[in-house]
């Protein structure tokens, strides 16, 4: 007995998800490798671009093929990509630059605070600013196209990876927040954002053949190897890690950047399934996949399987191969690639470019220049673009991002008159603000790297200038009168410790870890000799307050209970007002509301194994064992207690939750799509959209301590299905500057999405019958408040 293919497919995804996931199944081979099962629908405009698409349309209708294919393929020029345009028909070339923290690698910007330390802060309001202002500086240098933010590709699957502070939360439904407020930030600027790195992008080592002509990686011959293989099931896909897409979609992203990485054994900027199918048809989406810089290896795939912009094409100097252009116009010609969907690619680069009024209103001509470096490490021209509330918005988000993770008395700092700085991450790079950044596989092993403002790769944005920790503590320590000396060194310093720290009233020591883009960590340490810098300084001082400016999670057991070190503020990388943010909490200007985006372990071995794999073979394979069970998830599910846990953080003082409430009543329609998804699921209660809000929660945090603060209120729900973790996250709320004895009120609105799980079998989102548990207090693991809400059949 024959079965049909679309049976056969579903039984086999429900297999995989539900068995310990010992067979990984490559959707995308039953596409037979020509696009057609997983062909995309026509695009035509969405909710948003209706306009836009007729305009386009109009366009697409006058060009020649090669103007056509002009459109969809990168070439050398001033810009990290470059698209030429179409001359004649008032379409110039188009201008496309990195990246998530700034506009690189371009002088006269702004350095801002990484992803991570923005979703420390939890706060909605300042990461749409962010991007907001980013976006203004992306337009001011004439950027057209920039390539950020990163939405989800890495989403924080593996502690070790690299990139993980280009992010936002090891979590979809927060990342999903933080991806539509930094998109729509962008594109309210005018400036077309690029949702990355799509999907299920979770390490570097390995993630591109082409790799192998560059970074560290390589032990095969450049192009031999292929790029790892990110290997998962359905439900984690939908319930995971494409669920952060789904909300850049509706923000009505521009563009996605698809991956270096494999997906089920297909290249992701070839997968047909992924993008065709999931991205174009399923999440709706009307603009353009571009591939990441080499993300393209294959002329016909990638065309075929959903990609419409090869970057960068012609360009780097052939570093990436030589991609599209003329190839691809002889495919057309010979009829291997359809002209139909040439001009869907063109389509679906020009409605967000007419729609974002690019086509009216000409940008400021580029005066940076990235000729003849194909990294585009050296730049020539000039344009200031900063504005002066920017550097205030990066240093608000300095300060509220830090996170306080332990505190015995050691902060605030009140009025020290004696003060003792340790530690090299306190000061400035010897060889120069921007020595670790300019393009730098990592920070230079010989050299006194100074403090970490940014990480490394594509995710950094050149200093304008970095206000040092040390700066802003001897300002401080003027206007205060206070006597401050500082050892600005990581090792021998035992005998100038002896003699300073005993004579001061408080020892910061500063530390911390490098991450770049290119190489994973190769564990969770500090860099070399900060722990023995710790040290020394509770050997010597009763009150150390240690300072951290890291990428992620790192191992601090070996001194966090020793009770000479009084507090530990995560500071992540903070961007350019480094110091002004850090002092601003120090000594009580601020009072700190950060919280930890991710679950902090005690050690590497508590979390989900084997999430890098480094297998020096000529197909590795990623395979996502822990399925749905990414960090927090992972820790609920297997009952380890971790060091401190996803959503924590402290404060200068204290809250208390009370009077949880479910109002059915405040059930209203989706009222934030800019553009609207096609994700399939079973209607509720009448219901239109997958995004439509059931009902309210509200709880009251009261202000019980002595000084006004700010609280981060949580929202976890625990799901009445089997294999659902024991809570995952869905809602938070940053109740602000709440007096001292007073009290506010959180409010989080659950939709249909929030309350559904993903049915492998029938393909749809679906709410499970039976009693939804609903918790609500500042962390994943302390929520007094709980209330159930029901479903039945």
């Amino acid at each position: 007995m024959k079965l049909k293919l679309d049976v056969l497919l579903s039984l086999a995804i429900a297999l995989s998800s539900s068995s310990a996931f010992a067979q990984w199944l490559d959707v995308t081979s039953l596409d037979s490798g020509n696009g057609t099962k997983w062909s995309a629908p026509p695009v035509n405009g969405g909710k948003s671009w209706a306009e836009a698409y007729a305009k386009a349309s109009a366009l697409v209708a006058n060009m020649t093929l090669p103007e056509k294919v002009n459109m969809t393929t990168g070439i050398p020029g001033r810009c990290v990509g470059n698209l030429g345009g179409v001359p004649r028909l008032n379409i110039g070339p188009l201008c496309l630059e990195d990246g998530p923290a700034g506009v690189r690698p371009v002088h006269g910007v702004s350095q801002f605070p990484a992803g991570l330390a923005a979703a420390a802060t939890w706060d909605e309001e300042l990461i749409y600013n962010r991007s907001l202002h980013m976006g203004q500086e992306f337009y001011d240098q004439g950027v057209h196209i920039a390539l950020a933010p990163v939405t989800g590709g890495p989403l924080g699957r593996a502690p070790r990876m690299g990139r993980n502070w280009e992010g936002w939360f090891a979590d979809p439904y927060a990342t999903g927040v933080a991806s539509y407020a930094s998109v729509k930030g962008l594109q309210d600027s005018g400036v077309a954002a690029t949702a990355k790195h799509y999907v299920a992008y979770e390490q570097e080592t390995f993630r591109n053949q082409y790799g192998n002509f560059t970074e560290s990686y390589a032990v095969f011959p450049p192009g031999e190897q292929r790029s790892i293989s990110s290997n998962l099931d359905d439900k984690t896909t939908h319930e995971v890690y494409l669920w952060s897409f789904a909300e850049s979609v509706r923000a009505g992203t521009a563009h996605v950047m698809c991956s270096y990485n494999e997906v089920n054994q297909t290249q992701a900027c070839h997968n047909a399934y992924t993008q065709n199918h999931l991205l174009k048809k399923e999440l709706g989406f009307q603009g353009s996949v571009i591939s990441d810089w080499g993300g393209q290896h294959d002329n016909v795939a990638a065309a075929l399987g959903g990609m419409d912009v090869s970057m960068p094409g012609s360009g780097f100097g052939g570093l990436f191969g030589v991609m599209w252009g003329d190839v691809l116009v002889e495919l057309v010609q010979n009829g291997t690639v359809p002209e139909e969907r040439l001009d869907d690619m063109v389509l679906r680069i020009l409605m967000p470019w007419i729609y974002l009024g690019q086509d009216q209103k000409q940008l400021p001509d580029v005066v940076f220049n990235g000729v003849g470096s194909p990294f585009f490490n050296a730049t020539s021209g000039y344009r200031d673009v900063r504005k002066d509330e920017t550097a205030t918005l990066i240093r608000t988000i300095g300060s509220n991002g830090a996170t306080l993770l332990k505190n015995t008395g050691g902060l605030p700092l009140g009025n020290p008159q004696r003060i003792a700085v340790l530690g090299n991450d306190a000061t400035d790079n010897d060889l120069g603000q921007n020595a670790c950044g300019a393009g730098a596989s990592s920070c230079p092993s010989d050299n006194l790297n100074g403090t970490m403002s940014m990480g490394g790769g594509s995710g950094y944005a050149y200093a304008p200038y970095i206000v040092t920790p040390l700066d802003a503590l001897k300002k401080r320590a003027i206007q205060t009168g206070a006597e401050i000396s500082a050892i600005t060194l990581d090792s021998n310093v035992d005998s100038a410790v002896q003699s300073l720290l005993p004579t001061a009233d408080v020892t910061l020591v500063f530390v911390h870890a490098w991450a770049t883009e290119g190489f994973d960590r190769k564990d969770i340490e500090l860099d070399p000799h900060m722990d023995d810098l710790i040290a020394s300084a509770v050997n010597f001082s009763s009150n150390v307050v240690v300072v951290m400016h890291i990428p992620g999670v790192v191992d601090i057991e070996k001194w966090i209970d020793n009770e000479n070190v009084t507090a530990v503020v995560a500071a992540w990388y903070p961007g350019q007002e480094s110091g002004n943010g850090l002092v601003d909490v120090l000594y009580g200007d601020v009072n700190p509301s950060g919280k930890l985006p991710f679950t902090w372990a005690k050690s590497l071995d508590d979390y989900a194994p084997g999430t890098i794999v480094d297998d020096p073979v000529l197909a590795p394979q990623s395979n996502f064992t822990e399925g749905i069970f990414i960090d927090y998830r992972w820790f609920d599910s297997k009952n380890i207690t971790p060091r401190y846990e996803f959503g924590f953080g402290l404060s200068y003082t204290t809250f208390e939750y009370s009077d949880i409430a479910i109002d059915e009543s405040a059930a209203h329609p989706d009222e934030h799509a800019i553009q609207e998804t096609s994700e399939p699921f079973l209607e509720y209660d009448g219901s239109n959209s997958l995004y439509d809000v059931l009902f309210s929660v509200t709880a009251t945090v009261t202000n019980t301590g002595n000084v006004t603060g700010s609280e981060v209120a949580q929202l976890y729900l625990s799901i009445p299905e089997d294999d659902q973790p024991p809570r995952v996250l869905r809602g938070f709320n940053k109740v602000k500057h709440i007096e001292a004895g007073a009290s506010a009120t959180a409010t989080f609105e659950l939709r249909i999405k929030d309350l559904s799980v993903w049915n492998v079998v029938n393909q749809t989102w679906y709410i499970p019958n039976g009693e939804f548990k609903i918790s609500v207090g500042s962390s994943s693991r302390s929520l007094p408040l709980t209330a159930t809400w029901s479903k039945s059949s």
